[in-house]
This record gives C-alpha cells, sequence and structure tokens, in this order.
C-alpha cells in the first residue's frame, strides 16, 4: 500500500449519496439490467449529445459490439494506434479482424494519419482511432467513407465537436466516471444502437421472449447497482471536472507540467503524465517513497500478445513508451500530498 495512491475513485465525496442509491436498489429487488441503467444510459447520452446511450460491462466490449455492428469481421481489417492501452487491439482481433497499426503524433501522443501507408491496404473495414490519456483527437479531416469508431474510453466529460458513428467510454474506477466495471456506447445511429442492445443481451431484440432470440449475442449487460453509482456521479460531473482541473494547476504551481500537449481550459486529461529521462529509475524513486506511480503505456506492438511486428517499426510510439509517467491524479486528491509528490519527483528528477 502506498502512502500517495496513483487514482482514487470519483464517488468518494459522494459516498452518503451512493449508498443510499445502492439500497434503493437493493431494497427493489430489481438488481439486474433494469431502471437505473437506462437513467445512465440517458443521462450520457444527453451529456454527450447523442440520441443513444448503451451501457454495457466494459469499454472493451462496447468496442467490440460497436465493430461487430458495422460489419466488421474475420478478413478485414481496422486501423488504430500503437500507443494505447491492449484492450483497443482485443477489442478488434475478437472481432475476426486484424489491427492495422499507425505511428502517432509526437506532441499530442494521439495517431498519425498522415504516417500511414494507404497503398498498404487491403481489406479497412473501420478507422479506430483512441483519444489517448483523455485527449479527443480531430475527425473532422479524416476524409474516408470508413466507419468511425472512436475508442473514447478515456475522455468523458470532453466535448469535440467531430464526426463520429459511434464511441465508447470506459467508467473503470481510474475514470472520471465510475460504475466499477462498465461502459457506454454513444451514436446517433439507430441500427447500431438497436445491434449493441440486442447482442448486449444474448441477441435477444424487441418482441423476443427470455428464452428466445433474434441475433447472435452474448452477456455483456450492465447491473442497476452499477448504474445507481454511475448515476450519483452523473449528477456532480461538471464539479468532479473542476476538481480536477484545480489540481493540474496544483502540479503546475509546483512547476511540474503534463508532457502530452493539452489545452486544459478546453479538455480535461485521463491522467496526469510526464515524461523524463530515466524513466523506470525515477518511477522506482517514487515507488520507494511511498509515491504510487505507472508507466503509460507500453507500445502495443511490443507486447508478448502480439506477433509479426519489431522494434523500431513505430518510432514515436516508442520513444512515448519509454519515456511517459502516471503521477497521481484524481478530484480530491490534497494539496499537501501534490505539495509531497511534486518534492519527491524534483529530488529523483
Amino acid at each position: 500500500m502506498y502512502s500517495i495512491p496513483l487514482s482514487r475513485p470519483s464517488y468518494l465525496p459522494y459516498i452518503d449519496e451512493v449508498l443510499q442509491a445502492t439500497e434503493k436498489v437493493l431494497r427493489s429487488g430489481n438488481i439486474a439490467q433494469g431502471e437505473a441503467v437506462a437513467e445512465l444510459e440517458q443521462r450520457i447520452a444527453d451529456y454527450c449529445g447523442t440520441k443513444y446511450g448503451i451501457a454495457v460491462s466494459s469499454g472493451t466490449a462496447g468496442l467490440f459490439l460497436c465493430l461487430k455492428a458495422v460489419g466488421v469481421g474475420p478478413g478485414d481489417e481496422v486501423i488504430t494506434t500503437p500507443y494505447t492501452f491492449i484492450a483497443t487491439v482485443f477489442a478488434i482481433q475478437q472481432a475476426g479482424a486484424k489491427p492495422v497499426l499507425c505511428d502517432v503524433d509526437r506532441r499530442t501522443y494521439n495517431i498519425n494519419m498522415s504516417t500511414f501507408n494507404r497503398n498498404t491496404l487491403k481489406s479497412i473495414k473501420a478507422f479506430m482511432p483512441v483519444d489517448i490519456l483523455g485527449l479527443p483527437y480531430d475527425t473532422s479531416n479524416h476524409n474516408t467513407a470508413l466507419p468511425i469508431i472512436l475508442d473514447s474510453c478515456e475522455s468523458l466529460g470532453n466535448h469535440p465537436d467531430r464526426p463520429f458513428t459511434a464511441q465508447v467510454f470506459g467508467l473503470y474506477p481510474n475514470k472520471l466516471i465510475t460504475t466499477g466495471e462498465g461502459g457506454i456506447i454513444c451514436t446517433d445511429n439507430k441500427k447500431i444502437a438497436d445491434y449493441c442492445r440486442a447482442y448486449r443481451n444474448q441477441g435477444r431484440c424487441p418482441g423476443d421472449t427470455w428464452l428466445d432470440s433474434s441475433q447472435e449475442g452474448f452477456n455483456f449487460r450492465m447491473t442497476d447497482l452499477q448504474a445507481a453509482i454511475g448515476i450519483v456521479q452523473m449528477k456532480h460531473i461538471d464539479e468532479i471536472i473542476h476538481k480536477r482541473k484545480r489540481v493540474i494547476q496544483r502540479y503546475n504551481d509546483n512547476e511540474i507540467y503534463l508532457s502530452q500537449r493539452i489545452d486544459t481550459d478546453k479538455y480535461n486529461p485521463f491522467l496526469f503524465v510526464i515524461e523524463c529521462d530515466n524513466r523506470d529509475k525515477v518511477m522506482q524513486y517514487l515507488l520507494s517513497h511511498g509515491v504510487e506511480c505507472r508507466a503509460y503505456f507500453p507500445a502495443i506492438h511490443l507486447m508478448k500478445c502480439m506477433s509479426g511486428y519489431k522494434a523500431g517499426m513505430f518510432p514515436i510510439a516508442e520513444e512515448i513508451a519509454s519515456r511517459t509517467l502516471a503521477l497521481p491524479f484524481w478530484s480530491d486528491i490534497p494539496e499537501s500530498e501534490i505539495i509531497e509528490v511534486c518534492r519527491v519527483l524534483k529530488e529523483a528528477l
């Protein structure tokens, strides 16, 4: 146990409200997918400005469902980034497709399509950019007819005006809003929404009985207990974002700055990530002094679970992956702990 953890869930300052909300669900006897899930879906869809919200068991499940909904399957290829959480690639592979990686921009860490060799395209079926570390990827200049499935698992709370087919938010404990495990698909496309709703519920479509399924499906449902926790946080989302931006300012006041080029007046990051020389030594120094920190992210193509790649194929992603370090960051981190993190970090540097 570290004296200063890397993150804490956003519901903790509202724990009394959370306990009341979950008790209400428990006393109702309807603890699976019900009214609370529907309310959370509507709240997040309204917040994001989309017609439909579909709650699922995880962000990974949401990405998988969106790919299936736009027809991605065996033999297809999906463009994405080598600098992201491995779930992005796993979702593509589980849909039966092949991830086609494209290096990233050095300043933003987001995918850089100008580096992509379009002559290598064989059967590209979709484009899955990642809002890496919370910074939204700009799709406005993406000149393609491909479906755009946004991996927005780290960027709930941002409102960029950009085209997309569907986007997926993660609700894991380190995210802006958490339901423990969970995710939300947001889209204006009714066909995609209907497909995802049915698939997450064993393929049951409107009119099907409990033991009858009209299409292929699986159990990717969210429970009402989870949704109740999320609803409480959605009621306070503006306050949570404001607090997180104040934490960023406290780091800045201590001369520690985000390495990713992000306008924090316009967007809010998922983590407070810096770059440093001798990253692993700096990380070990912080850990040995009670400050939890973590390398973010490894280059996906160099992970054990990947094959057919080698070092040097995506040099920018590899460089960033060797230098990035996530520091403690959550909405209610005490200022005294920020000061201590900065003190230990400066010693290490």
